[in-house]
């Protein structure tokens, strides 16, 4: 039972039914929002408590829990996933996943305005999440760089569309609520300003703006008043970048469009709008443009490299669930190793039912709809700290074996190993990566530049010491099988169809079987019965499947000792004397 502070709200310590309250993130007009844990799962979540004079009115009430299953049912890699809401010891609630690295406005105030290419695959992210949004029938109302989150993992910057707390459904009428404007001005589209009601469009010229602060540092019309900000909006010119390169044209077209002034100017929809965003991201950079700056070991985060969403060809086929990077070793003059497997738990829509809402009891687990059981799976899997994950894929021919222990914050501890091809240990570990290759690896990853005596040499020149990349190798292909978070975003499952095929055993546990099927794709998933419902096994084909076990039991994955690991220059020095 929780305890009121003054101002009504619950302090850290207090419980709010299940949910054990940390710390408090944050507050505004509609609530606060809280870390806490949800106790019967472990996991931690970003808890919000409406205020209570909204939560004691009917009308607000009955909207709220309209719109909390609405978004509990929403599936977006780029929207914060909610987990549940309710009431609970007089609080209204809603439980979402928990983005910890902050939002853009303060990753832009802290590490400064990114490159354009960075700023325009954030912003083409944020449109991704918009555009599931709107077609689940949701608009969002007061986007702006605050209620973007972001988590900054293995060089990369990933972008989460959040706080839909005034949120409406498109068939829901007017921008206001009482004679208080719902929106922040700097970000509200022109009609907004006269009382017009919120639509796809306003929400696109709102995107627009970020868009504009992403690449600039500033809002698009500033002023001593607020007067002067709304006059910006309906009369000043839209912002341009200075410069004539290809990204920045392109970058200056898509907010010509994006915040023209007059909404039927504007892109019919988000989707239209990342469409052209995308495009933007294929441009080549001009020779010598920066494509971005190294984070420091201590905060204040500077910009990473984003990892740019896999383009699709009109009418190509969608991008697979899984990328396999392979770079081998060079001769002893250059030697690095860049080496990758993801997998992505990947959900498709399967209908139009809505996620069943886990407190209200109406129906079992297995009772939902095939994709509402992998769409909770995935939520709660996205939440894990830690895992343990082992498969087997056929890779160009060759059997290829992983067996990974890897974390949320982006670390990780495995061997890769291929028949025929030989063995190598990595080792990731705040940002800092580590490898172990074996002289069959050495040599079969090598094509002509390496034989067995060169690889020796190598291996003795290592004594048995981690090799340790160089700060400025980019190794971002680990990213997607280090950082589990990562593993457990969709990519390019929408359209499948989800089908429940029974129930099986894995690894001693009762799951269910869940076929995902896209024209001749096809995957399996395993989703444990009883609570928490993590998925056990994921098949991919016939030949390539993944196990995960050790849910937040993996011990924690240290750097190694100095005497233990070598540089490249090191390795060089002593193979040349």
């Amino acid at each position: 039972m929780s305890s009121f502070s003054a101002s009504g709200y619950p302090v850290p310590g207090d419980r709010i039914g299940r949910f054990l309250i940390l710390e408090q993130l944050g507050q505004g007009g509609m609530g606060v929002v809280y870390r806490a844990r949800e106790e019967n799962l472990g996991r931690e979540v970003a808890l919000k408590i409406v205020a209570p004079h909204l939560a004691h009115d009917p009308e607000f009430r009955g909207r709220f829990i309209r719109e909390a299953r609405a978004q509990a049912s929403l599936e977006s890699a780029h929207v914060v996933a909610v987990y549940a809401h309710g009431e609970e010891d007089g609080y209204l609630y809603i439980a979402s996943q928990l983005v910890i690295d902050g939002d853009l406005g303060r990753l832009i105030r802290t590490a400064g305005v990114p490159p354009v290419r960075d700023a325009l695959d954030v912003i083409e992210q944020v449109a991704s999440g918009l555009s599931d949004a709107h077609e689940a029938g949701l608009i969002h109302r007061d986007i702006k760089p605050g209620n973007v989150l972001v988590r900054i993992r293995g060089g990369a910057v990933w972008a989460y569309l959040a706080d839909f707390g005034i949120a409406r459904r498109m068939d829901a009428a007017a921008t206001r609520m009482g004679s208080l404007v719902v929106g922040t001005p700097s970000y509200m589209a022109p009609e907004l300003h006269g009382g017009a009601p919120a639509s796809v469009a306003t929400d696109i010229y709102s995107l627009g703006c970020v868009l504009w602060v992403a690449l600039s540092g500033t809002a698009p019309y500033q002023g001593t008043s607020e007067y002067q900000v709304i006059g910006g909006h309906i009369g000043a010119p839209v912002p341009q970048l200075p410069g004539g390169g290809p990204l920045e044209q392109a970058a200056n077209r898509i907010l010509r469009i994006a915040m023209a002034k007059e909404a039927g100017q504007r892109y019919a929809s988000a989707a239209a709008m990342r469409a052209d965003l995308r495009a933007a991201l294929r441009l080549s950079p001009q020779p010598g443009t920066p494509t971005f700056a190294r984070m420091p070991t201590t905060p204040p985060p500077a910009w990473q490299p984003p990892t740019p969403a896999p383009t699709v060809p009109p009418g190509g086929p969608r991008p697979p669930t899984r990328t396999r990077m392979w770079a081998g070793i060079g001769a002893a003059a250059v030697l690095a190793v860049a080496v990758g497997v993801g997998a992505a738990v990947a959900v498709g829509n399967g209908g139009d039912s809505p996620s069943t809402d886990p407190t209200d009891g109406s129906s079992s687990f297995v009772d939902q709809p095939a994709a509402d059981i992998l769409l909770d799976s995935e939520k709660e899997m996205k939440v894990l700290t830690a895992a343990h994950i082992q498969g087997a894929f056929l890779e160009g021919g060759s059997r290829l074996m992983v067996d990974f222990d890897v974390t949320s914050a982006g670390d990780c501890h495995g061997t890769l190993q291929e028949d025929g091809a030989g063995r190598i240990e990595v080792l990731r570990v705040d940002g800092h990566t580590y490898v172990k290759p074996d002289e069959e690896f050495l040599v079969s990853s090598s094509g002509a530049g390496t034989d067995a005596s060169t690889a020796q040499l190598m291996l003795n020149a290592l004594h048995g010491r981690w090799l340790e990349f160089d700060k400025g190798e980019d190794d971002r292909s680990l990213t997607k099988i280090c950082d589990l978070d990562r593993l457990q975003e969709r990519d390019g499952r929408e359209d499948a169809t989800a089908t429940a095929a029974g129930t099986v055993t894995v690894n001693g546990k009762e799951t269910i079987k869940i076929e995902l099927t896209e024209g001749s794709n096809w995957e399996a998933y395993y989703v444990a019965l009883d609570d928490p419902h993590y998925t056990l096994r994921i098949d991919e084909s016939k030949t390539d499947s993944l196990d995960y076990s050790s849910f937040n039991d993996v011990d924690r994955i240290t750097q190694p000792a100095a005497a233990d690991r070598a540089t490249l220059d090191d390795l060089l020095a002593e193979i040349t004397g």
